[in-house]
């Protein structure tokens, strides 16, 4: 990797650290550069402003998790595996600490920055897309393939975690989300059974 694009690098996975540890309101320049062991001025040869680094760091950490999931998920064609591998990615996503938090971070900074909340819009946009395509995969040759809505049905999904996130934020109790993985799964190998994917044996 070029040197400046390694220092850009540098720069918005501190960002995305800063933000997950001390907040949206505790993210100056001054307190990404202490996390990232650089010089606050760093920031300004790369960003015009901090606004413009948020968007960034929001794009960057969308784009890595995005390639992550369809690399886990992409294949699969039954309810059962695709849960059971959206759990394991997920709690990938929870070892890593920060970017979810940091995302939910930026939520909170969108209400006063039209610019990042035009991002944030694309970003729950393409993670829709993205479920809408896994929901598309599990209704594909069954009697529901032409009645689910699968766009529709993909933004609810996604406005259902961003929910859950935001209450696993607030207080930190993650045993929500992992009902909700349990819920799910439950209900996949009633789909896959309906289905024909699955036996109800196995």
């Amino acid at each position: 990797m070029p040197p400046r694009a390694e220092t850009r690098k540098r720069i918005l996975d501190a960002t995305i650290r800063t933000l997950a540890v001390e907040g949206y309101g505790g993210t100056t320049a001054r307190s990404i550069a202490r996390t990232g062991g650089f010089a606050p001025g760093v920031i300004y040869y790369h960003f015009e402003d901090l606004e413009a680094l948020f968007v960034a760091a929001l794009r960057e950490t969308s784009q890595e998790r995005m390639q992550r999931y369809g690399e886990a998920l992409g294949s699969c064609s039954d309810a059962t595996e695709l849960f059971s591998r959206l759990r394991e990615v997920y709690a990938g996503d929870i070892r890593d600490q920060g970017h979810i938090d940091a995302v939910q971070e930026l939520f909170t900074a969108s209400s006063t920055s039209p610019r990042l909340r035009e991002e944030l819009l694309a970003h729950v946009e393409s993670w829709s897309a993205f479920a809408a395509e896994a929901i598309q995969r599990l209704v594909d040759g069954t009697a529901l393939k032409d009645v689910v809505p699968s766009r529709e049905v993909g933004m609810i999904a996604v406005a259902m975690f961003l929910g859950i996130q935001k209450l696993v934020h607030l207080d930190a109790d993650r045993s929500r989300v992992d009902s909700l993985f349990d819920t799910a799964e439950s209900a996949a190998l009633l789909w896959d059974a309906f289905a024909g994917n699955r036996t109800t044996g196995t």
